[in-house]
């Protein structure tokens, strides 16, 4: 039976773009821990306190089936610009099918980004990337491409973005069956209350298969040195599928003086199905 599960969710892994999951996962866990919220510039552009950094973080995500994520991320700000760079590998670990025959699985990617902060107020930029994911002995290559901005009004209070991510151009294929993954639209919103330290983070996705998908995400700070986490995901095309208490997620945070921040928490998807995450994060140098 074990072997029967093994062998379907290697074919799942085949049919449904091995590479994908590595690109749509995230080892920033401000967007992790408030169920992944922004897009691709708060992924690859990382504030601490609405302040920037010359920074490195290193973060660990476990899936189930023993399934991990390991991410390595590098910032530094030039000038006008913010250049960003990540590692990740995702780790599927030691498979076996059904004629016991064991293999590995797991994808790698590296992701450099740059981003214009010329003005406070408005952030645009692009980010290129190359993944190679092989299970046994097939191998899937691609490079993708994310392209967007962020305008912020009402004395940087409120943020608004829009962001085209993943589009692709396939290097090499499991087989000759088109393997593509899909593209996204991102609109997303950002907005910080007045009278109490808490943000809120609202997105819409909308990719080209015509998906779409909602998510709501909160983020707390007290003192500018503890941190709470939540958010909730909605797939809007399957919203009977899931319960209340599917696809949200919790967290906490601490900076230790000014200069380390670690987050730790959880995302529930359904009934006993969790992934915990958490990340270590360096400044190295004074904001800016």
């Amino acid at each position: 039976m074990k072997n029967i599960i093994i062998y379907l969710i290697t074919s799942i892994m085949i049919s449904f773009s091995f590479g994908n999951s590595i690109i749509s996962m995230n080892g920033n866990m401000n967007q992790f821990l408030s169920m992944n919220s922004g897009s691709f510039i708060e992924s690859n552009y990382q504030k601490i306190n609405k302040r920037t950094h010359s920074l490195y973080s290193m973060s660990f995500t476990q899936y189930p089936a023993d399934i991990n994520f390991h991410e390595v991320f590098f910032q530094k700000p030039i000038s006008n610009y913010i250049i960003s760079s990540k590692i990740s590998i995702l780790n599927y670990g030691t498979l076996e099918d059904v004629l016991n025959h064991q293999f590995s699985a797991n994808s790698h990617m590296l992701q450099i980004s740059i981003f214009n902060i010329k003005s406070s107020s408005f952030t645009y930029g692009l980010s290129t990337g190359y993944c190679q994911s092989k299970i046994d002995n097939y191998s899937h290559a691609l490079l993708f491409y994310s392209f967007g901005l962020n305008k912020s009004y009402l004395n940087q209070k409120l943020t608004i973005g829009i962001a085209l991510e993943n589009y692709n151009s396939i290097i090499k294929e499991y087989s000759n069956l088109s393997d593509s993954i899909p593209s996204v639209l991102k609109i997303t919103s950002s907005y910080d209350f007045q009278f109490i330290p808490l943000n809120m983070k609202i997105n819409y996705i909308h990719d080209s298969d015509n998906l779409q998908e909602l998510g709501i995400g909160l983020i707390g700070a007290i003192d500018d040195k503890f941190y709470l986490y939540t958010g909730k995901y909605f797939y809007l095309d399957n919203m009977n599928l899931y319960s209340e208490l599917d696809n949200i997620a919790f967290g906490l945070g601490i900076l230790i003086n000014n200069k380390y921040k670690i987050d730790f928490g959880l995302q529930h998807l359904n009934t006993s199905i969790f992934n915990i995450g958490t990340s270590l994060t360096v400044i190295t140098s004074d904001n800016i």
